[in-house]
């Protein structure tokens, strides 16, 4: 049996999900400046650079063509920077997967990931960079968790955790929403 059957599969199951729930349409706002070992990153790499273009602008077309992408059906894969799109339709780039380890045949991404997350995020750290004060002008009053807009395991292998506010979704390692010690396994931005 084909070896990428099983990635194909996960991809047509994420392409269902995303079409049957919609596109989450807040763009995802980038707070953090990439650390100086990013910026060895070429210029090519920045996803931010395709997201809601047309497959046919020449910025994208160059992008594919200098990273070695590859179609697969409504995705686009960048196995080697750690990058897939997911195409509308019209051939527009809705949904970029950031995948920050080594996953599936995808090399780690190693540009900076949005609204400050890092590839070693736990589920528990990830709720504390999103959360918020308990009481807006009493910071020592504690902290609420930044829980997700919604969450799913549409995979039974993943937990999704839909940040519609932010235009993310982080895509955990474990089906489990209370596994605190969950890791990133993919983070989806949409347009």
């Amino acid at each position: 049996m084909n070896k990428s059957f099983p990635l194909f599969s996960i991809l047509a199951a994420i392409a269902l999900f995303v079409t049957a729930y919609g596109a989450l349409v807040v763009q995802a706002q980038s707070s953090v400046q990439a650390q100086p070992a990013e910026k060895a990153v070429s210029k090519a790499a920045n996803y931010e650079a395709v997201l809601g273009k047309s497959l046919n602008d020449q910025d994208v077309a160059d992008f594919i063509a200098s990273n070695h992408c590859s179609g697969a059906g409504a995705f686009q894969l960048c196995k080697n920077i750690g990058m897939a799109f997911w195409l509308d339709a019209n051939q527009t780039v809705k949904s970029v997967y950031l995948y920050p380890a080594s996953a599936n045949g995808f090399t780690a991404y190693k540009g900076a990931l949005p609204l400050g997350l890092a590839a070693n995020d736990t589920m528990a750290s990830i709720e504390q960079k999103f959360g918020q004060p308990k009481v807006d002008h009493a910071p020592q009053a504690g902290w609420e968790p930044g829980l997700p807009d919604e969450g799913r395991s549409p995979d039974y292998i993943h937990y999704w955790a839909i940040y519609k506010r932010f235009g993310v979704t982080v895509i955990y390692n474990s089906p489990s929403p209370t596994d605190r010690n969950a890791t990133i396994y993919t983070v989806l931005v949409n347009k």
